[in-house]
């Protein structure tokens, strides 16, 4: 779609429904981001065009007077690749926000997800982002739909946001528990704490589901975030623990973390990261997710680096390599695009040059 048609679907959109009184103000959003890359797994190699999650968004504002402010945003995925995308499944939502701070009803990332995903992953999307391992798979999902994943878009959600002080916010949120069938009453709840100011970044997320596996049943996520700045180099860690019931009277529990860094010289940008899933350990018959059935050799590791050429603050052309070296019973896949059929002990690696550009 032309720039100018998405331009008359933004101000149709700000206009619709409101009579003679538009939003303040209404701006469109986004960035495509595709790779032509090369991987393989079990001795099997695939070449492909992948699309990296690029967005298109609309966003927009009313001040309502007292220093209440209306907003909305809707936002759309856009398959670079094939052409698909144009459901608003991403972050989309209607809300309010003034001195109390801000409150959201809609689909939007949990704030569990916030901890590390922009902040400490140099990567963030694609293949070469450490949510494979980080919170074990990510999901746009209604409660207890892909119940491994602690890395989501929950749908139906309530989110409220403090006020900033001092460098300090945060964020509570909660889903609609409308997924009740019988005794089970899926449900999900979150939370998150940030520090951030010119150097330092500190983060704490904690995240619970109910019913997602079994009736009763509790998940749980914890996550700790940090990062520094020294100079054009940017320091990155994060640790996390997470602890499964997958069935009555089961439980497993896996810890992991990552180490990362950028460094930013004139247009040259230079990423690096390693995480690490250690072995699962409780009493559960089976796996979740990439995570093995508690025991020996259910861990991971996974080796990221890349480089990034500035074209302008908007464009940028960029290569990348990622390889996750799987225990024997272990089975993380690639992130966003992983291989299909990949099997437990397998190592899943990707080679990747492509562009990105934001407006």
């Amino acid at each position: 779609m032309k720039r100018w048609a998405i331009a008359a679907l933004a101000g149709a959109t700000a206009s619709a429904g409101c009579g003679a009184h538009a939003a303040d103000n209404v701006s469109i959003y986004g960035f495509l981001k595709v790779n032509v890359e090369s991987v393989a797994a079990g001795g099997i190699r695939q070449q492909r065009i992948s699309n990296d999650l690029s967005v298109l968004g609309l966003r927009g504002t009313e001040d309502l007077g007292g220093g209440l402010q209306g907003f909305f945003q809707i936002e759309m995925p856009v398959a670079v690749d094939t052409g698909g995308g144009g459901d608003f499944t991403r972050n989309t939502a209607v809300g309010l926000r003034g001195s109390f701070g801000q409150v959201l009803l809609g689909i939007w990332e949990s704030p569990y997800r916030y901890v590390s995903v922009y902040a400490i992953d140099p990567f963030a999307a694609g293949i070469f982002a450490s949510n494979a391992i980080m919170g074990n798979g990510f999901a746009t999902a209604a409660n207890a739909v892909a119940p491994a994943s602690f890395d989501r878009r929950q749908k139906n959600l309530v989110q409220y946001s403090t006020p900033s002080y001092r460098g300090w916010n945060a964020r509570v949120a909660a889903s609609a528990r409308e997924e009740k069938n019988g005794a089970a009453n899926p449900g999900m709840e979150a939370a998150l704490v940030t520090y951030e100011d010119e150097k330092l970044y500190l983060a704490y997320g904690a995240e619970r589901h109910r019913d997602y596996f079994a009736t009763r049943g509790k998940d749980t996520g914890h996550k700790l975030g940090l990062a520094y700045s020294l100079g054009g180099t940017r320091l990155r860690a994060a640790f996390e623990r997470l602890r499964y019931a997958p069935a009555p009277g089961q439980h497993l529990s896996r810890n992991a973390w990552q180490l990362a860094a950028t460094h930013n010289s004139g247009p040259h940008i230079w990423r690096a990261s390693l995480t690490r899933a250690l072995d699962t350990k409780g009493n559960a018959a089976t796996g979740v997710g990439g995570a093995g059935k508690p025991g020996p050799e259910t861990g991971a590791a996974q080796y990221t680096a890349g480089y990034g050429y500035a074209l302008s603050r908007r464009s940028e052309l960029w290569a990348a390599y990622t390889r996750t070296r799987n225990e024997a019973r272990a089975m993380y896949n690639l992130s966003a695009n992983p291989i299909p059929g990949l099997a437990a002990g397998q190592d899943p690696s990707g080679f990747g040059v492509g562009i990105t550009h934001k407006f």
